[in-house]
C-alpha cells in the first residue's frame, strides 16, 4: 500500500481579491472549506474503496483554518513564512507528512468545484501508470491539484518563492501524466467578481 500525503495549501493573502480571500462567503459557507471538505471526502474515499492510507495536512498562516482542519482529522501546520509564496506551503506540507509516504498531493484553497471523484482518479491513474508526476488539465492547460511521487520529495523540498510544482514539471516532462477534467472543475475564485458567477 503506497502511503499518500494530501496537503492543502491555505496560506495565501488574497491580494488580487483584496482581502482575504479563504474566508470570504462562497454559497453559504466560507470559500476555504469547499476544498478541505473535498479534501477529506477523497481521503475517505481512497481508504474506504483502495485500502490506500491517507494523511490529511492542512497548511496555513491562518487559525480558523487549522482549527476547523484539526477538528475535522487533520494534521495542521502553521504557516509563519507565507508571505515567501506557495514554495513555503508545499516545503511544510511535505516535511509534516509521514517519513514514508508514497505519493504527495497538493491542492488550493481557491477551487470550490473540484470534486473528490477527481482527486480519486488522479492518484489511481498516476499510481497504475508509472509516472511521477500528475496533475488535472482542461483544453491543453494544466491547473491543481497536482501529485508527486516520493523520488521528487527533496525537489519539492528545494522550491523557493512563489514557484510551485510546475518548474519540478517543466524539468521532467516525459514523467508527466495529465488527468482530462472539465474547466469548471479548474475555476478558482481570484478576484470578488467570481463569487458571484
Amino acid at each position: 500500500m503506497v502511503k499518500t500525503a494530501f496537503i492543502y495549501m491555505a496560506s495565501g493573502f488574497g491580494s488580487r481579491f483584496g482581502s482575504n480571500k479563504l474566508m470570504a462567503s462562497f454559497k453559504g459557507k466560507p470559500l476555504y472549506r469547499y476544498g478541505l471538505e473535498c479534501l477529506l471526502e477523497a481521503a475517505r474515499m481512497l481508504q474506504q474503496k483502495e485500502g490506500l492510507p491517507v494523511q490529511v495536512i492542512v497548511v496555513s498562516q491562518y487559525r480558523e483554518i487549522l482549527e476547523d482542519g484539526a477538528a475535522r482529522g487533520a494534521d495542521t501546520v502553521y504557516n509563519g513564512q507565507s508571505q515567501e509564496g506557495i514554495a513555503a506551503s508545499l516545503r511544510l506540507g511535505v516535511q509534516a507528512a509521514l517519513e514514508d509516504t508514497g505519493l504527495y498531493l497538493f491542492s488550493v484553497a481557491d477551487q470550490p468545484y473540484m470534486r473528490p471523484e477527481t482527486l480519486v482518479k488522479l492518484v489511481g491513474e498516476c499510481l497504475h501508470s508509472g509516472r511521477g508526476i500528475g496533475c488535472v488539465g482542461s483544453c491543453g492547460k494544466r491547473g491543481n491539484p497536482a501529485v508527486f511521487c516520493s523520488w521528487y520529495r527533496e525537489e519539492l523540498l528545494s522550491l523557493k518563492g512563489d514557484r510551485g510544482g510546475s518548474v519540478i514539471m517543466k524539468k521532467h516532462p516525459g514523467d508527466l501524466l495529465t488527468l482530462e477534467v472539465s474547466g469548471d472543475e479548474l475555476r478558482d475564485i481570484d478576484v470578488r467578481g467570481d463569487l458571484n458567477e
